[in-house]
């Protein structure tokens, strides 16, 4: 199908849409006028066209297919709230989301309301970009829970809470089967909570396989002996893994079992660790990952000191 991308709304869209789309293309947002002019304009030469519009991101993703190739954008300034673990499944493999919208005009998803909620990810190949998630209840356990759901991305997107004692706990939390979660990738991305209850972006409770995780900032609250970007549960491995340019500032003081970016008690682990900036608050045993995990690590800088420049940690090899 040929959308109009050339003028208009066409054009507003064009850069964050790729160059062909293989699939079709869904919209989320309200039924005003002015979205309703901009579906009009896109799908001007598609007489399904108005059967592209939807009010969720859940009713969107019901309407694709499956590795077709299909897009969901979602409206600048559109809202949901998720309130459990079934209002919002990403479950058709090979679909991309896409928020629309620059700053606090991205489309923000909040959880509430019970620590379960959370969005599901059973399908691979799934891609969600530039969306807002927030917190408006404590100790949310995870923003995404993944079972099988390979390749599963998130670019550009900002977790955050909405008010004191509101946070998620990690980001990403997987499941215990090997291999279901090959291929995740968190990349430039933000997420911002001085909750201390806060523990890592990524809980991996499996052996998985290709994790990337790259040019994110993560800021967080105190929580001793807690990895900000990954913590691998007991017995459990990562494999070609890529942990790159990410800016970590968490003024914990201990880290001497937990770490600062990575906890891991195996040394199997393989992949590389590289030019990540840490600010933390430890002037004793500062260990950017647990001892003899396997991982290369390179040029990496931490400080345990307010206002002193971070130096190369670990040391380098002699």
């Amino acid at each position: 199908m040929n959308y109009n991308l050339n003028s208009g709304w066409g054009q507003s869209i064009a850069s964050v849409l790729p160059s062909a789309i293989p699939g079709k293309v869904f919209f989320v947002g309200d039924s005003g006028t002015t979205n309703r002019e901009m579906l009009k304009e896109i799908f001007a030469n598609d007489p399904d066209g108005e059967s592209r519009f939807h009010a969720t991101i859940d009713a969107a993703i019901n309407s694709c297919t499956a590795n077709a190739g299909d897009i969901i954008l979602v409206a600048a300034g559109h809202a949901e709230t998720l309130s459990d673990a079934t209002s919002l499944n990403l479950d058709i493999a090979g679909i991309t989301i896409i928020g629309l919208g620059a700053g606090n005009d991205r489309p923000t998803i909040t959880l509430d309301t019970a620590i379960t909620a959370t969005i599901p990810v059973s399908a691979a190949n799934i891609s969600v970009k530039n969306i807002i998630f927030t917190a408006n209840f404590a100790d949310i356990v995870s923003v995404f829970t993944l079972t099988t759901a390979n390749n599963f991305t998130i670019d550009g997107c900002y977790f955050k809470a909405t008010a004191a004692d509101m946070d998620f706990t990690y980001i990403v939390d997987t499941n215990t089967t090997t291999s279901d979660a090959d291929g995740l990738t968190i990349v430039n991305s933000k997420w911002i909570d001085v909750d201390l209850v806060c523990e890592s972006m990524v809980k991996m409770d499996g052996d998985n396989y290709d994790i990337v995780i790259k040019n994110n900032f993560v800021q967080l609250g105190v929580n001793n002996n807690t990895a900000a970007l990954m913590a691998i549960i007991t017995g459990k491995s990562v494999f070609n893994a890529q942990i790159t340019d990410n800016r970590v500032f968490r003024l914990n003081t201990d880290t001497a079992t937990g770490a600062i970016l990575v906890t891991t008690d195996q040394s199997d682990n393989s992949g590389v660790v590289a030019r990540n900036f840490a600010q933390h608050a430890d002037t004793a045993a500062e260990l950017l990952i647990t001892a003899s995990s396997g991982f290369g690590t390179f040029e990496n800088y931490a400080s345990g000191v307010a206002g002193a420049s971070g130096y190369l940690l670990p040391a380098a090899d002699a």
